[in-house]
């Protein structure tokens, strides 16, 4: 179990030392502070400078020439905020006047002023549209055609210019394009002088990302620093003498923030253990091997509560395998692998290691089991090197897929078992245990044709007995069976629909394989090099791109509901958030 146990804190001691308290407990990044009362902007603060020194950085790589202010300013921060706020409001009106060039681009170079000049002499110039070519044609009979575009703004539509005297031209079967308000060349000229501003502008971030990145980081941490313990002034507690500090600590930095905190004098710290009715933070710690999953806890917000079991490290084992035979493809892991491997220090970087580093446990799994299958970009091999493959057909599929299953699910029961102790309550949980192997069982038959053991029955009913009579034996014999009654008809069917989920094991895996195989036919069919290995680039992409879907779809929720339920979990844990510094250079990690 990953989850790091925790402890109550209470500290509290002489006014004059809150401030050095805040700055120990600031150095050590142990404390979560209770929150007496709302936090107003603190975290989001935090958050926005943080997101500040990213785009600064971000800045180093633009191609612009580097532009160093005239003056250089002690507040390198504030010239960062002003500099991308000005950026940010040059970009908007850019993009507003794009977009009115674009609108009057299908009158050219013409100008208000003349369009008023012609109708002040009488003679109206309008732009149409119509995806009505008889009518078109009438109009061009007629003389009142001044010019019929031959390029369509859109599907069925076709643009025209007229021209009439006296007074504008009505027509209910075209749509009337409105003039432009703008005159074209200085249009044309304002959006040059905005760019210029921005590149001057991106060229003095440029200089600050090159040159003055340090200073500027030190200068955020001090400010995400001062907003840290200003946060911790409003959720504490003081008076005229003394103050108060009160929240939750990992309980393996007791002794180090113990020992800061008795060198202050006048100070003192209690520690204790939680109260049944207190909901502290959790925190977990997996080991080296297991801690990718940590990143797709994060992206997704699962987190167990402090009270639930963390089973992290057998959900990244379930999603790897899971993974393997959603993709069903031996040539899609080694193509994966070798992207993941050219690329990791790049995708790190954007997507975060853990995330590719759990990419590279799904890409060799994957590889792993198309090997020992024989499927490679579909193609199914008979044999590799003169070994031969396993050949799995729909049967075997089945089983492979309700055997991972009833593992998968039994072991999140036997979890809860040894959890529970001996008690009644234990007793009732293998109850559910023999009832979801009875369903097992059952399953089998249905789909394979397999004869149901014998003892599938006595499981199932014995199962059903335990649950009636001992999930709830705290309300007495009577009111006890007629609780467990209700949780076994409430609950029998969420364990048959918890056991069929793994049937997508099967159907996402075959239809993975057909898709690659279906590719490869109509590359065949082209009898084309060029168009057939289009379709093969193109369609051999998109399968792996919906297998790669098929991980968080299916292989996620295999972990996260199907098996969470059998362990009780429900993910209702919140991040333990303590008082530190943010280290800035190691943001990405964070």
């Amino acid at each position: 179990m990953a989850t790091v146990g925790m402890k109550y804190a209470l500290v509290c001691g002489a006014r004059e030392q809150r401030g050095k308290v805040l700055e120990v407990l600031l150095d050590l990044g142990a404390l979560e502070l209770h929150r007496l009362s709302a936090v107003t902007g603190g975290r989001a603060q935090r958050q926005a400078l943080i997101r500040l020194y990213e785009k600064v950085r971000d800045c180093a790589g633009l191609e612009v020439p580097q532009l160093p202010p005239a003056t250089e300013p002690e507040d390198l921060v504030g010239l960062a905020t002003r500099l991308l706020k000005e950026i940010d409001a040059l970009s908007h009106e850019k993009n507003e006047l794009l977009a009115i060039a674009e609108r009057q681009e299908v009158w050219g170079d013409i100008s208000p002023g003349q369009l008023a000049g012609l109708a002040h002499e009488g003679v109206y110039i309008q732009c149409w549209r119509t995806d009505d070519p008889e009518r078109l044609d009438w109009l061009a009979q007629e003389g009142g055609l001044l010019w019929r575009g031959e390029r369509r703004r859109k599907k069925a539509e076709l643009l025209f210019f007229t021209l009439n005297r006296d007074a504008p031209l009505v027509l209910d079967w075209a749509s009337n394009l409105a003039p432009p308000d703008r005159e074209p060349a200085a249009l044309h000229s304002q959006v040059n002088r905005i760019l210029a501003r921005i590149g001057t502008l991106q060229g003095a971030l440029r200089w600050l990302a090159r040159e003055r990145i340090d200073q500027f980081g030190r200068q955020l941490a001090a400010q995400i620093d001062a907003l840290s313990i200003e946060s911790g002034r409003i959720q504490s507690h003081v008076d005229e003498h003394v103050f108060v500090l009160s929240g939750w600590i990992p309980a393996d930095q007791l002794d180090a923030t113990g020992q800061r905190l008795r060198q202050l004098r006048g100070v003192n710290a209690s520690f204790r253990d939680p109260l049944p009715q207190e909901d502290p933070p959790t925190l977990t710690r997996y080991p080296a091997w297991a801690r990718p999953i940590q990143s797709i806890f994060d992206f997704m917000g699962y987190r167990p509560g402090y009270y639930e079991y963390d089973a992290g490290h057998l959900v990244i084992v379930f999603f790897t395998v899971f993974s393997a035979l959603l993709i069903n493809d031996g040539g899609y892991g080694l193509l994966m692998l070798v992207v993941l491997g050219l690329g990791y220090r790049r995708l790190s970087d954007s997507l975060g290691r853990g995330a590719v580093q759990l990419g590279l446990y799904v890409a060799a799994a994957t590889a792993i089991y198309g090997t020992l299958t024989g499927a490679f970009f579909g193609l199914q091999l008979d044999s590799l090197g003169g070994l031969p493959v396993l050949s799995l057909d729909t049967n075997d599929m089945i089983e492979l897929s309700f055997g991972l299953g009833i593992l998968h699910l039994s072991l999140g029961r036997l979890i809860q078992v040894r959890r529970l102790g001996w008690s009644a309550k234990m007793v009732a949980e293998l109850g559910w245990l023999a009832m979801l192997w009875a369903i097992f069982l059952g399953i089998l038959n249905v789909f394979t044709g397999k004869p149901i053991p014998a003892v599938a029955g006595p499981l199932l009913g014995l199962g059903a007995l335990l649950v009636v009579f001992l999930s709830r034996t705290e309300l007495g014999i009577l009111r006890g069976g007629v609780a467990g009654l209700g949780l076994l008809l409430g609950n029998a069917t969420t364990l048959f629909s918890d056991m069929m989920s793994y049937i997508r094991i099967m159907a996402v895996g075959f239809a993975s394989m057909s898709l690659a195989m279906t590719t490869n036919l109509m590359a065949e069919q082209t009898g084309s090099l060029l168009f057939g290995g289009l379709i093969l680039l193109l369609g051999h992409t998109i399968n792996l791109g919906l297998g790669i879907i098929a991980l968080f779809v299916h292989g996620l929720r295999l972990n996260t509901l199907e098996f969470a339920r059998q362990l009780g979990v429900i993910w209702s844990g919140r991040a333990f958030e303590p008082l530190a510094r943010f280290q800035l250079l190691g943001v990405e990690e964070r």
